[in-house]
């Protein structure tokens, strides 16, 4: 259980995160997501899905930032003016927080995010649970990452290359799944935590409305629906014939067997031909 001293240790990170949130969006050190980067994540896809929307959906990405950061790097893996890195890091918003703080397991406060250095020299951080680009000065005064490992550009690429082998992307074939998960990400567009779907913003509904577009998502979902029905419709027939065929077998089963009394007064089992 965490103690008083671990209480107020939270709410004082709490304080001066939000100051510091505060001061970087007035000054340009924290920002969301540019059309220029969200051009780049629809680029790259994951199941069928492309980056632009599950990035920009709290949903997909909150709770997963090992995927969604390396999902994120592939957006400038081919940026001969952006260096990209993962940094696995201890961060203060889970290592202070209650729930983690008397668990021993080190782990439990292990992050991942993405640092991106232009060729001007400039560094900015890419946290996707939080869906905003910073400063990378100003995030390490936020949550003063402890650095665990670092993979560099190249061997992002080499991780990637390795993986595609046993998960080869077919975004042609994966694209079926989009009426399916499409409709579990619009369900969501009223939780306070969608940033990017809040009224006034709404990128991320432009992003699922330009990727409907760009497969006949129409199209696919009558499809889908159709294979659907017929998958329904044969498993009903299928039923139907079972329980046909089961009830056939215990009224032979039930016609052929008879208990009669033996003459010595034993029970005995007589087989008796059907008529």
């Amino acid at each position: 259980m965490a103690t008083i001293l671990d209480k107020l240790k939270w709410d004082n990170y709490h304080r001066k995160k939000r100051k510091l949130t505060v001061y970087g969006l007035n000054n340009g050190l924290i920002f969301p997501y540019s059309d220029e980067i969200i051009e780049k994540f629809r680029k790259i896809y994951y199941g069928g899905i492309p980056a632009s929307i599950i990035l920009l959906s709290d949903f997909l990405t909150n709770g997963y930032c090992y995927d969604r950061a390396l999902l994120a790097s592939r957006g400038f893996l081919d940026d001969e003016n952006v260096d990209v890195s993962l940094l696995y890091v201890s961060i203060n918003s889970l290592r202070l927080n209650p729930k983690y703080v008397n668990n021993k397991n080190p782990m439990n406060s292990d992050h991942c995010v993405v640092e991106i250095t232009f060729d001007t020299g400039k560094s900015f951080i890419i946290d996707t649970s939080v869906g905003f680009i910073y400063e990378k000065s100003l995030y390490w005064k936020i949550e003063k990452p402890k650095v665990r490992h670092i993979n560099n550009k190249e061997r992002i690429r080499q991780f990637l290359a390795e993986d595609s082998i046993f998960h080869p992307e077919n975004s042609e074939k994966d694209k079926c799944m989009a009426p399916l998960i499409l409709q579990q990400i619009e369900n969501t567009f009223k939780r306070p935590t969608e940033m990017y779907a809040m009224n006034g913003i709404e990128l991320l509904q432009r992003e699922i409305e330009h990727y409907k577009q760009e497969i006949n998502y129409d199209s696919i979902k009558h499809e889908m629906e159709r294979r659907i029905k017929e998958s329904s419709n044969i498993i009903f027939q299928n039923g139907q014939q079972s329980d046909s065929i089961n009830k056939m077998n215990t009224a032979k089963s039930n016609s052929k067997r008879t208990v009669g009394i033996a003459g010595n007064g034993n029970m005995a089992i007589q087989e008796r031909e059907e008529r």
